[in-house]
């Protein structure tokens, strides 16, 4: 039988090793996350988009936002890489439009796939990582799951004259960061990859 000292010391190691689960597991999600894009394009491109001008437009959104000038020079970026002619406050016969946006992922925060599972304890109780018996007033403290953002761009483009819509891409990553500027490039070039002839649903791999 161990004695109370050899319980108390192999309570504080099993401790010590549940604070630094979160913390491991955080960091090994993050860098997955951080680096891989969803891609979702319906339709292929006509040819005529191929080195055709193209008017481009921010949503009300991006074009307030601290980072309007990032977002735009992404989507500018891009736009040329994949062959086409993007213009700023000039008429041409295509008008594409992009929408940045950061969504929080309830679902993905208090997921089981995010967070750890509970864990048993040598006294018998089970601790869940996010608080002592649930979410809330840990044994530790407060200690709420970290917020998981779904960070997207959005991308369509419309026929000036009829404004029927003739391409649109969607790109997100999920990651616990916020902010838009760090994704802004990558997610407009997965939106934009294998333009104008690949479409569906697919993964990129974002360049660090």
């Amino acid at each position: 039988m161990r004695s109370p000292n050899s319980l108390t010391r192999l309570w504080h190691s099993a401790r010590i090793g549940l604070l630094l689960v979160p913390a491991l597991l955080l960091g090994g999600c993050a860098s997955l996350t951080d680096l891989r894009a969803t891609v979702v394009t319906p339709n292929p491109a006509p040819q005529a988009l191929v080195g055709a001008k193209v008017q481009v437009q921010a949503a009300p959104g991006n074009a307030d936002s601290a980072d309007a000038y990032t977002l735009q020079t992404a989507v500018l970026d891009a736009m040329t890489q994949a062959g086409m002619v993007p213009l700023l406050g000039t008429p041409a016969p295509y008008t594409a439009r992009y929408a940045y946006t950061v969504r929080l992922d309830l679902e993905a925060t208090y997921g089981p796939s995010v967070w750890p599972p509970p864990v048993l304890l040598p006294n018998g109780a089970v601790y869940f990582p996010g608080g002592w018996g649930g979410w809330g007033g840990g044994m530790f403290g407060w200690m709420p799951p970290p917020n998981y953002y779904e960070r997207s761009l959005s991308l369509e483009i419309r026929d000036t004259a009829t404004g029927a819509l003739i391409w649109q891409s969607h790109a997100s990553t999920g990651g616990y960061e916020r902010g838009l500027a760090s994704v802004a490039l990558p997610l407009a070039q997965a939106a934009l990859r294998g333009f104008p002839s690949e479409y569906g649903e697919h993964k990129v791999l974002f360049p660090r």
